[in-house]
């Protein structure tokens, strides 16, 4: 049973780090060197293919994500009920409120061409970076929000994991 444990946490624990290490240097590094710099066609469109093939793993991390963490809570907790009725099960009920927050705005993201300060790059398949398309410049864009709520969502569900923990 402890080997169980073990490989849950670890699913987990790299899940996790893969959602949240790529949202990190997404806004920490690729978002500020193309706000400084004026973006080429080039650029832009190896930047749109990153974020398609990282809104891929997000997918494989939230399917592990919800696999494990439902595991690790049943054999955690024993039961549904123990969610509500002790401190432990209130905490994981405020890690999946957390990554539910951070789950919309990975869905609303694209929708709203708010997740990259780069014209187009949230849907390369849209056509806007080919076209030309996308509202306002660079500069004008990178004050995006969304993806740095979710990354503050992100590190207090992980703050609660650690908490959790002991």
């Amino acid at each position: 049973m402890e080997r169980i444990r073990i490989a849950l946490s670890v699913i987990h624990v790299l899940a996790a780090v893969a959602w949240l290490g790529g949202m990190i240097f997404h806004i920490l590094v690729l978002d500020p060197v193309y706000r400084k710099n004026e973006v080429n066609f080039q650029s832009a469109f190896l930047l749109a293919l990153m974020e398609q093939r990282f809104r891929k793993l997000v997918g494989s991390s939230i399917v592990l994500l919800v696999g494990s963490g439902f595991a690790k809570a049943y054999l955690l907790l024993g039961s549904i009920p123990g969610l509500w009725t002790t401190t432990a099960g209130r905490y994981i009920l405020l890690k999946i409120g957390l990554t539910g927050a951070m789950l919309v705005i990975f869905a609303v993201c694209p929708k709203t061409r708010s997740c990259s300060p780069i014209p187009g790059v949230c849907d390369v398949a849209s056509g806007a970076l080919l076209s030309g398309g996308g509202e306002g410049t660079i500069r004008e864009r990178s004050m995006v929000i969304l993806p740095k709520v979710a990354l503050a969502l992100g590190v207090a569900a992980l703050a609660t994991a650690v908490y959790l923990r002991g």
